[in-house]
This record gives C-alpha cells, sequence and structure tokens, in this order.
C-alpha cells in the first residue's frame, strides 16, 4: 500500500512503519496516538491483494459479472439507471440504482415506492478552493444554496452539509453579512473542475448558478485532463467507519486544516470537542467548503431477505438470500 503512490487509501498508512516478522505476524508503528486506527484497518484498500474475499470471480465481461460462493451466485449486470429500474419493474432485478433526480418520483410509484431504500452515507460532496484570501474563500462558503443542491442532488431532507461532522446549523446571518460584503472584493477569475460524474456535472452548474446570481466571480467551468482548475467540486466517501474519517482525510491527505488540531482528536478518548474544533477552523479557513451529505438510494426487491446498507455504502451479499418463488419487483 505504502508502494502504491497513486492509492486512493495510501494516506491512511503514509506515516507508519510497517513490518512483517513473520508470515502470521504484521506490526504497524505509528508516530502518533491513533484510538480508532484499528477501523482504519478495516478499509478495503487495507487488505493485502492476495486476500481471497468471500465470493470467487467466475466470469467478468463489459456487461456481466458473475460471483459465486457455496450455495450463493450473484450477477451484475451493467446497465444504465433507467434501463435498470425498467427491469427491475418487469421483476427481472432484485436491485437497481435509482437515477439522478428520481428518489422522489419513485418513492410516490404506487408499483415500486416502497422498494426505495434511501439513507445518509458517511460521505460528503464538497468543494475545494486553492489560494485567496481567507475572505473571498468564507465568502463563497457562506453563499452556497445548500438548500436547493439538497433537493436537486441527494434529495433527501437534512443532508445539507454546513460542516464536517454533521449536526451544524445553517447560519442565514453569515448569508446575509457574506452577500452584502461581496461588492468590496476584488473579483477574482474561479477556475472550476467540472468532474465526469453526471451528479457532481449536475452540482456544478448548479453552484456556478448560484455564485453569480449573488455576483460572485468571473467563474469559468472547465473539464478534462488538461484542466488547471484552482477550485472543483469532489465526493469524498469516509475510508472507514467512524466520525474522524473525513477531516481526517482532508487533513492527512489533502494537507488542509491543522494536523495538530486532528491528532489531538485522533488521540483523545472523548474526541467530539476536538473534532468540533478542528470543523470550527475548517469553516473560518473554508479552504474545503462542504455542501451536502452524500444519499445513496436503490431499489430492493422485497424477494432479498437480510439485504443491509452499511454508513459507507456496502452491502454484505454474503448475508442476502433471495425468495426465488416470488416475481414481484
Amino acid at each position: 500500500m505504502t508502494r502504491l503512490h497513486d492509492a486512493q487509501a495510501r494516506w491512511l498508512f503514509q506515516d507508519a512503519r510497517i513490518t512483517a516478522p513473520s508470515a502470521a505476524t504484521l506490526v504497524i508503528r505509528l508516530p502518533y496516538s491513533w484510538r480508532r486506527f484499528p477501523y482504519a484497518m478495516t478499509a478495503v484498500g487495507a487488505a493485502p491483494r492476495f486476500v481471497p474475499g468471500p465470493f470467487e470471480l467466475v466470469s467478468g465481461t463489459k456487461r456481466l459479472v458473475v460471483l459465486r460462493r457455496e450455495g450463493l451466485t450473484l450477477q451484475f449486470l451493467r446497465l444504465p439507471p433507467r434501463a435498470a429500474v425498467r427491469r427491475f419493474r418487469q421483476g427481472e432485478l432484485d436491485e437497481a440504482p435509482v437515477p439522478l433526480g428520481d428518489i422522489a418520483a419513485l418513492k410516490a410509484d404506487l408499483k415500486i415506492g416502497r422498494a426505495v431504500r434511501a439513507r445518509t452515507l458517511l460521505g460528503i460532496d464538497r468543494v475545494g478552493i486553492g489560494g485567496y484570501s481567507e475572505q473571498l474563500r468564507r465568502t463563497y462558503w457562506e453563499t452556497v444554496n445548500r438548500g436547493d443542491y439538497e433537493e436537486l442532488i441527494p434529495e433527501l431532507a437534512g443532508s445539507a452539509a454546513y460542516g464536517f461532522l454533521g449536526g451544524e446549523k445553517r447560519r442565514p446571518a453569515d448569508f446575509r453579512r457574506a452577500v452584502g460584503g461581496i461588492r468590496s472584493l476584488r473579483p477574482l477569475p474561479l477556475w472550476f473542475n467540472v468532474p465526469p460524474d453526471p451528479a457532481l456535472r449536475y452540482g456544478a452548474r448548479l453552484l456556478y448558478a448560484q455564485w453569480r446570481d449573488v455576483g460572485l466571480g468571473p467563474i469559468i467551468l472547465r473539464s478534462g485532463p488538461e484542466t488547471k482548475p484552482n477550485a472543483g467540486i469532489e465526493r469524498m466517501l469516509a475510508a472507514y467507519p467512524q466520525e474522524e474519517a473525513i477531516l481526517a482525510e482532508l487533513v492527512l491527505r489533502y494537507e488542509v486544516g491543522s494536523r495538530e488540531l486532528l491528532l489531538r482528536a485522533l488521540s483523545a478518548t472523548r474526541q467530539r470537542p476536538q473534532l468540533e474544533r478542528l470543523d470550527d477552523q475548517m469553516r473560518r479557513r473554508a479552504s474545503a467548503i462542504p455542501i451536502a451529505w452524500v444519499v445513496d438510494a436503490r431499489l430492493v426487491s422485497p424477494r432479498l431477505e437480510g439485504w443491509r446498507e452499511d454508513v459507507l455504502g456496502n452491502v454484505d451479499y454474503a448475508e442476502v438470500r433471495s425468495l426465488a418463488s416470488s416475481r414481484r419487483p
């Protein structure tokens, strides 16, 4: 892992000294106290490549992936989201993703509405802005219309993010103050990267329209490998299931925020006060701007028993059983 410089989970182990004194022993030494590091070891990226999973790959093509274990076979079809929904309606699929913008409509559908499973994940859509003054970055932070973003992207009430911990409240007075101070700011261009993910592309255009309407900018939307942006939107999913995980990645991987404050939180038994101090600092500096918590929505057939999704969006299919006698969606 430490030798794979492009690995997403490399930051978890970049400060560690890892040795294997025997075939059955792994020793990891960290230069600081990290009480919840065992949870970090549960990340998929932390597993050695040769460790087998619960399923064996039978075949894999651009259209179909087949996995098998004793008594259970999984088939994953590669389909566009709307085509998957049509197949689900016909009872041909047990699970299908909900297309962008369709959560509310599918919940109201009399035939398949009860099959919609939506939950907020430990993940966040966030904007990063490099350079410029804290005042300008904070103005971008305060003038995001997170309510509109919440309605159009995650489509789940309570998913707007006013911090990186969850539970933070909107501050209307700060929004009004920020809008009132825009005229006094020097207009500096924001070269904003638009990623290929459809939800984030839509989100980037929504933010562009919001900031343009309040008088910020100029903002230039860019995409492609030759882009050299100083800002952009990104979706971060926590590497491990702990409240600290997103802030830890921002500090240790992206070098945004105070490393000292983070290390205090990592070593604390009761870490919430330390994490709140770090979150407050992130708001003041505004290099990373939280927009909305990630919502995962899927259609899941009542044929599936034991289907559960964790906070990272993972489903343990080894625990799922199918009532094959029913052909209802």
